[in-house]
């Protein structure tokens, strides 16, 4: 280890002011270790010192903050500030009413299955799909209908060829055959007619006989009933001639009017019978009263159709046509009326702006709410669906206002707003004004504060101050 080596000191010499001054330290100075940790000690203090001077240097003088000064340099030199500016002028402005609705369809067309207790066996269609009126949506199980059908069809069969057989008349070989018949019975009367006669000349001559003893009573008897069988013979021989001749007169003057209108009657009926059956097995086909785009598909193949009160088939938007129900205040109804421009946007897409029409208002005030539903006609949209919430802005009046570009207008830290404008010095002014509604293309409403014709700064407002110095680069 190396000795620190110390000067030799005469206290008979002064020592040069240089030296004098460094022998107290050199007396006072420390071990070498020591010092070390001193020195490291005051260098982290000057760290931390330069670090904090340093944040709060940058941190109290922004470079925002530099404006102002730089202004008040621009100002004292008189040199003008580039800005743009806007000319207040008279523009068109639609007052609307705020309120939100919901989309319904315009008309909506429940499919019910008009015969229960058949089986669903196809559908055809599936909900979002347009179709026609008429269209086929589903079909029922038809076994019973058809067979019912073949049944109808075979009694108009039937009734007709009756009906045809009477019309015809009679033919020629049934007269033909009747002629024939009568001069049959008539060749019968006459030989009963003869044998009659016998029988009687008989009965006679045995009356004789028997009263002068020369028979006996018996066989006078057995010639009487002879004679009474000869008579029934000819008297059934006559009344079948009477038959025949009235069958002859039928067919000779053909079927009668009662028996063709009894057969048209039943042939009528039987074509009543076969329009049933087929109506009934149309009805096994669910068709589409109206055209218009499915909206809700509740059938299932298997599924047995119930009375006409359950839940239908189908439900069907009629053209496809939907509406917004917009619900409004009683106390704001008096501004609404049919006819007035909608303007429609979604919260769910912003992409989605749409111009409806309002086409009803609800006649009846919901007393609870104390609000009414008015209907705004919606145009044709593939994106619009039942039940989406909607933003409406009902246009009830238009105007003419003043009106200058939102970038002129500095709100205030007290609720108030001022625009800068140009005075014709080429100083500016801050003008209080008050603004109205918020207008398309970045316009603002001007109610108060402004003339028509007077320039306002737009780009630059920002950095000025009344009494700034500007020059117009351009007006927007």
């Amino acid at each position: 280890m190396s000795k620190v080596l110390e000067p030799e000191i005469n206290p008979s010499k002064p020592m040069p002011k240089s030296v004098t001054s460094l022998v107290p330290y050199q007396r006072s100075q420390p071990r070498p270790q020591q010092a070390r940790v001193r020195v490291l000690s005051l260098g982290i203090g000057i760290g931390i010192a330069l670090t904090l001077a340093g944040i709060k240097l940058f941190s109290s003088s922004p470079p925002a903050a530099k404006a102002p000064a730089s202004r008040a340099v621009t100002a004292a030199q008189g040199i003008a500030q580039s800005v743009t500016a806007a000319i207040v002028k008279y523009s068109p402005i639609n007052r609307t009413l705020k309120a939100t609705g919901t989309v319904a369809a315009f008309e909506s067309v429940s499919v019910l299955a008009q015969v229960t207790g058949l089986q669903i066996r196809q559908i055809l269609v599936d909900e979002g799909q347009f179709v026609r009126a008429g269209q086929v949506l589903a079909i029922l199980d038809d076994s019973t209908q058809q067979a019912k059908l073949l049944q109808a069809q075979a009694a108009v069969v039937q009734a007709e060829a009756r009906l045809a057989e009477l019309q015809a008349g009679s033919r020629k070989e049934e007269i033909s055959r009747a002629r024939e018949s009568l001069k049959r019975i008539g060749s019968e009367i006459a030989q009963a007619k003869s044998d009659l006669d016998l029988a009687r000349k008989r009965v006679q001559r045995n009356e004789t006989l028997e009263a002068e003893g020369a028979i006996a009573q018996d066989r006078l008897d057995e010639v009487l009933n002879d004679e009474r069988n000869k008579r029934a013979i000819l008297e059934q021989s006559q009344a079948r001639l009477r038959e025949a001749q009235q069958q002859l007169a039928l067919l000779e003057a053909g079927p009668r009017r009662e028996a063709i209108a009894q057969a048209a009657a039943q042939l009528a009926e039987a074509k009543a019978s076969l329009q049933a059956a087929r109506t009934e097995l149309d009805r096994t086909r669910v068709v589409a009263p109206a055209s218009g785009k499915i909206a809700k598909r509740n059938a299932r193949v298997g599924q047995t159709t119930t009375s006409f009160s359950q839940t239908p088939l189908f439900e069907i938007i009629e053209n496809g046509r939907l509406e917004l129900h917009v619900k409004i205040p009683e106390t704001q109804l008096a501004a609404i009326r049919p006819g007035q421009v909608v303007e429609i946007s979604s919260d769910a897409d912003g992409r989605l702006k749409l111009r409806g029409q309002v086409r009803e208002i609800d006649p009846t005030v919901d007393p609870e709410s104390r609000q009414a539903t008015v209907k705004v006609e919606l145009p044709q949209n593939g994106t619009l669906k039942p039940g989406m919430f909607l933003r409406a802005g009902i246009v009830t009046a238009a105007s003419t206002s003043l009106t200058v570009p939102m970038g002129a207008i500095l709100p205030q830290a007290d609720g108030s707003a001022i625009a800068y404008r140009v005075k014709p010095d080429g100083t500016v002014k801050a003008q209080v004004v008050e603004i109205g509604e918020i207008l398309p293309n970045q316009q603002v409403e001007i109610k108060q504060g402004l003339q028509a014709g007077e320039r306002v700064v737009v780009k630059g407002a920002a950095y000025l101050k009344e009494g700034d110095r500007v020059a117009v680069a351009s007006d927007l």
